[in-house]
């Protein structure tokens, strides 16, 4: 087997990695490093998509859940409504006013910083 030195090895005096120099020297060289040739990595990889593909069949082949009621779903819905915290009539009122000041104070701040874009776009573009 003929082998080659880096010219890192050369320059520190550290061992380098030796390197292969033909296609027969490179494949036993990574066959030894993982253990397997490249193709049986690939064949490996095929067989695992095979197998997913398999899987993933299986899975749609899967008897379907029977649907719910239309009764059902219609109670189930008036147990969950009845879960909720519905607000009073004040804390109603209070959270609509906070909502809209909020919304007023944006868009003055928006309507401010338009003004002074265009200002300043004008100024600079005349």
């Amino acid at each position: 087997m003929s082998q080659t030195r880096s010219d890192a090895e050369d320059l520190d005096g550290a061992s380098a990695q030796v390197e292969p120099r033909d296609a027969a020297e490179l494949k036993a060289a990574e066959k030894t490093k993982s253990g397997k040739s490249r193709s049986d990595r690939r064949a490996d990889k095929a067989k695992a998509r095979a197998r997913a593909r398999s899987a993933a069949v299986a899975d749609r082949k899967a008897p379907r859940k029977k649907r719910t009621s239309p009764a059902l779903f219609y109670r189930q819905i008036v147990a969950e409504l009845r879960k909720v915290v519905w607000p009073t009539r004040t804390e109603l009122f209070t959270y609509t006013s906070v909502v809209i000041v909020f919304v007023l104070c944006i868009i003055g701040i928006v309507a401010l910083i338009d003004f002074g874009l265009t200002h300043a776009v004008q100024a600079v573009f005349g």
